[in-house]
């Protein structure tokens, strides 16, 4: 026989369904934002959400709320919400810090690189071989350096690269509408360089690695447009 008084199991089962609702949420918007769907500066209506959801606005309103804490959503004085306008100065913000957060996670990496992370990095490459799509290029790709950043053990690291991520993934969304499709030449040396990138690391050269991985993430910076 439960102790727990019946009001209180079907509050707490009312609030984990609307967190359940809310994650749901979240991935959807999350994606339609990165993907273009829904375009820079396009309102996002917690009502029109909501109702197409069938849900309350309960669950549209944490949602929005996480989007706004990982920058893709932006509030208005009045509570309006809208998608997002990364300017040049954002991206080159998000490029710098990414240079500084790869190359000090890449010298972390190094001193503990395992036989683990080899293999799960080797398995990106793979995939990005026989990718065919800028779409699969680009997310994989995002995910090996997530890899080594996750290799690196600091959590406070993790952490930083986590909450820019989702506006470098906007960022790279961007830069996919505007190409037609991938060079072989381009996929050809991204496999070439992380394929270095893991030599690198696998030796245990910690100051080799930090220079490697900021030349490595520098250079790609230096080959996209950053202009918005």
């Amino acid at each position: 026989m439960s102790l727990v008084p019946s009001s209180k199991r079907s509050s707490s089962r009312s609030v984990a369904r609307r967190q359940t609702l809310a994650l749901s949420i979240t991935e959807a918007l999350r994606q339609e934002i990165v993907s273009g769907v829904r375009s820079p500066g396009s309102k996002v209506s917690e009502p029109s959400i909501a109702g197409s959801q069938n849900v309350s606005r309960a669950p549209v309103r944490e949602a929005l709320r996480q989007l706004e804490r990982e920058g893709l959503v932006v509030f208005d004085a009045v509570g309006r919400c809208r998608v997002v306008e990364l300017t040049s100065d954002d991206v080159e913000d998000i490029c710098g810090l990414r240079v500084s957060l790869e190359s000090t996670a890449a010298s972390h990496a190094a001193a503990r690189f395992s036989d683990a992370t080899q293999r799960v990095l080797h398995d990106n490459l793979e995939q990005m071989e026989s990718a065919t799509t800028l779409d699969e290029v680009s997310m994989l790709d995002l995910a090996f350096h997530g890899e080594v950043m996750e290799a690196s053990g600091r959590r406070r690291l993790i952490a930083a690269w986590r909450a820019i991520e989702p506006q470098l993934r906007l960022w790279l969304g961007t830069l996919q509408r505007r190409r037609e499709a991938i060079s072989a030449d381009v996929l050809a040396s991204t496999v070439a360089a992380h394929r270095q990138l893991i030599e690198v690391l696998a030796s245990g050269d910690r100051t080799r690695a930090r220079e490697f991985a900021a030349f490595h993430v520098a250079s790609w910076v230096d080959g996209n447009d950053t202009t918005m």
